[in-house]
């Protein structure tokens, strides 16, 4: 007896209905019957919104769920060029050299 190989589907972590994006990080695979009953019990909620369901409706009332969004990565710095204003080389910040101009 074979196996019928799985059908997968792409799930928008944040729908794009509500500003998400098709960047991978916002992207899962997922098993297309899991993405279905994903999708028929929370529609397209936001994680708050979807804590907050579950939690009035599914939860311990001695519990609650709180969705705490990720803290980003800072980003790089990006290198600033500066020039020398008579001979137009460029300068590194943190030096504070003067052109000598002949």
């Amino acid at each position: 007896m074979t196996r019928e190989p799985t059908q997968v589907d792409r799930h928008h972590r944040r729908p794009r209905s509500r500003g998400g994006s098709n960047h991978p990080n916002n992207i899962s695979v997922v098993r297309r019957s899991d993405h279905k009953a994903y999708h028929r019990l929370f529609s397209n909620m936001l994680p708050d919104e979807l804590a907050a369901m579950l939690t009035d409706t599914w939860i311990d009332p001695d519990y609650y769920l709180v969705a705490i969004p990720r803290k980003k990565p800072p980003k790089k710095k990006r290198r600033v060029r500066m020039y020398c204003t008579d001979c137009e080389a460029e300068v590194l910040k943190h030096l504070r050299r003067t052109c000598r101009k002949e």
